[in-house]
């Protein structure tokens, strides 16, 4: 019995993620919604499929003016070769494009979920708790985002790399996670970690990679647009400037570190004040440099590269909801890590450290809804308790994966 027991949770997982969080997501795109963030892609690859510029934000507003399903769209400000990978929208409406971002999403979670189990260590159990209760899965979903578009290739070059190290393999895994960083350039962080181990085949691919997808992106994004976003857009995230994106930095579901600067050193516009930007860079220069300590000394690769999938989440401005579904993977290696120690150590240590992985876990995964409604039970001077409650939940996930890199490797 013990042995189908694994398989029997899985199967009961996918049964919970059905009811509990595709089937609701799938109902809130089939309500509408005009296409939720996925909008700006659609319009991106419309207008882009016109000849015009992607990046131009008042074209993307006034085709979707034309079409009448919205009014306004968000700016478009992903790196150029990512409207390869949203092309396929280009026949379809709005609704049937957004409707299939919930299929693609879908199989992506598969894929992440299984490059995690076969390569990182993460035990069946966690990946059915996780399809049941991490909340940022179905929000990812309905909000139309691609963060998994990015993420499963690079985890399958990262978990490629560390199996086999033939040059083919390595060659193969830089181009897998060089393709993540042109989904979204924080895949790019990867690099430090083959930048720090001295393997310079994979990050050499990636960065091969990344130039020729720029390349091959001509076809559909003139070279002055390109060079704009490089030269304008790219540099303005830093600032909390995402193309002329009218969100605030301190709306209350913003879970970033500089968003904690933007709060302590305010700024009268949208963007963060020089003192907010100074010392978010200063604290992940820190957290980074922390990173590399341990992973230089880590006997547990997967452990150190999901820590490093922490700060890819946390350093940008803007860490929303749906951006937590990055660590839907890294919540699974540190349960397998916690299962794995608890089992060798002292009873008072394996109790801290469940007790440590539940909590994380719980404020990484718990509703907005839930948050906000415990927000308002609790006196003035302890509400930031609750809306950074994810934001601490971040740094602890951090610090057992840190914890769990140098541990000797009990996963298997």
């Amino acid at each position: 019995m013990r042995r189908f027991l694994p398989a029997l949770l899985l199967v009961l997982g996918l049964a919970g993620h059905l009811f509990l969080q595709a089937r609701p997501a799938l109902e809130k795109i089939e309500a509408g919604g005009a296409g939720r963030d996925y909008a700006s892609y659609y319009y991106a690859v419309q207008v882009a499929a016109e000849g015009g510029d992607p990046y131009d934000t008042a074209a993307l507003s006034a085709r979707a003016a034309a079409d009448r399903t919205r009014k306004a769209v968000h700016p478009f400000f992903y790196p150029p070769p990512f409207l390869l990978s949203a092309w396929w929208s280009r026949p379809l409406t709005l609704a049937e494009g957004y409707r299939q971002t919930f299929f693609i999403n879908e199989a992506m979670l598969a894929g992440c979920l299984a490059a995690g189990a076969w390569g990182l260590g993460v035990p069946l159990w966690a990946i059915a708790l996780l399809l049941c209760t991490w909340t940022p899965i179905p929000d990812n979903a309905w909000m139309g985002q691609a963060n998994l578009w990015a993420l499963l290739p690079a985890l399958l070059g990262l978990v490629l790399a560390e199996r086999r190290r033939d040059r083919a393999a390595e060659i193969a895994a830089g181009v897998l996670v060089g393709t993540a960083a042109m989904m979204k350039m924080s895949p790019a962080l990867f690099l430090a970690w083959w930048a720090l181990r001295g393997r310079w085949v994979p990050a050499g691919s990636a960065v091969g990679t990344a130039i020729a997808l720029s390349g091959v992106a001509l076809a559909v994004v003139p070279l002055d647009a390109q060079l704009r976003f490089y030269t304008e857009i790219l540099p303005g995230f830093s600032r909390g400037d995402y193309h002329g994106l009218s969100v605030p930095i301190s709306l209350p579901a913003n879970h970033s570190i500089p968003d904690l600067f933007d709060r302590a050193f305010p700024s009268a516009g949208r963007l963060l004040s020089d003192s907010a930007r100074h010392a978010s860079a200063a604290t992940s220069l820190g957290l980074l440099g922390l990173w590399a300590w341990f992973a230089r000394k880590a006997t547990d690769p997967g452990a150190a590269l999901m820590a490093l999938a922490v700060l890819m989440v946390a350093v940008p401005v803007y860490t929303y909801e749906h951006h937590l579904v990055f660590l839907v993977v890294a919540m699974g290696v540190a349960a397998g890590r916690v299962a794995a120690e608890s089992r060798h150590a002292s009873r008072g240590t394996a109790i801290a450290l469940w007790v440590l992985l539940a909590l994380c876990w719980f404020v990484l995964a718990w509703p907005l809804t839930w948050l906000r409604a415990v927000e308002k039970l609790l006196p003035a001077g302890l509400s930031w308790l609750t809306r950074e409650s994810k934001t601490m939940g971040e740094g602890l996930l951090f610090l057992l994966l840190l914890r769990a890199s140098v541990q000797p490797s009990r996963q298997k």
